[in-house]
């Protein structure tokens, strides 16, 4: 008996079907050794995505499992393709899918990425989702010019992100200062830089 035949890890000649078993090992090991196999049949693969990302983006097979299957993660779920999208490891084809997605929560994902370019920064600079300028807004790496269209965004919700910050230049904190937004200005006061007097809600 070899010592690969008394392992529950599954060696590099496993089939399909005992993969397909394996990825119900109670084992955390085993399941992760599974989907990062390449032999691992695509929907297991897809059940696995949630809880090995990693693993699953680095399985050798996954770039031949796109050719075959061109919709490949538009068959998983939603939670486990934006937990892909978030993960260090995202290739750039599932950065661009995520780009695309009619879904603005897929570019929220995007938005916490520390990887994106300053073209990517401004794309979503422009997104029509508050919601998606507002993960914008929280970033600590903004450039300055970023920073300084979201102090000034249509919407309070992403100014009280951005007034929020630690690293708030003196100018934003000036202009934050003469918000509309009872709230933007109250963040300010909870951050000790002004007391929110001045305007209404």
């Amino acid at each position: 008996m070899t010592p690969e035949s008394l392992s529950p890890l599954p060696g590099p000649r496993v089939g399909a079907s005992q993969l397909e078993d394996l990825a119900r090992h109670p084992d955390a090991a085993v399941r992760a050794a599974v989907a990062a196999h390449p032999n691992t049949p695509p929907e297991v693969v897809g059940q696995l995505a949630a809880e090995f990302p990693g693993e699953v983006l680095g399985n050798p097979a996954l770039p031949l499992l796109r050719l075959a299957q061109p919709g490949l993660v538009q068959g998983w779920p939603r939670e486990t393709v934006l937990t892909l999208v978030r993960h260090p490891a995202a290739p750039a084809w599932l950065r661009a899918y995520a780009q695309r997605h009619p879904r603005a929560e897929f570019q929220e994902a995007l938005a916490v990425r520390p990887d994106l370019s300053h073209a990517d920064l401004h794309a979503l600079l422009g997104h029509a989702a508050w919601q998606v300028r507002a993960r914008l807004a929280g970033r600590p790496d903004l450039p300055p010019d970023v920073l300084e269209a979201l102090t000034v965004d249509p919407d309070y919700g992403v100014r009280v992100t951005v007034a929020a910050r630690p690293d708030l230049p003196a100018a934003a904190t000036g202009a934050l200062r003469q918000d509309p937004s009872l709230d933007v200005r109250q963040v300010l006061a909870r951050v000790g830089r002004v007391a929110p007097s001045q305007g209404q809600e």
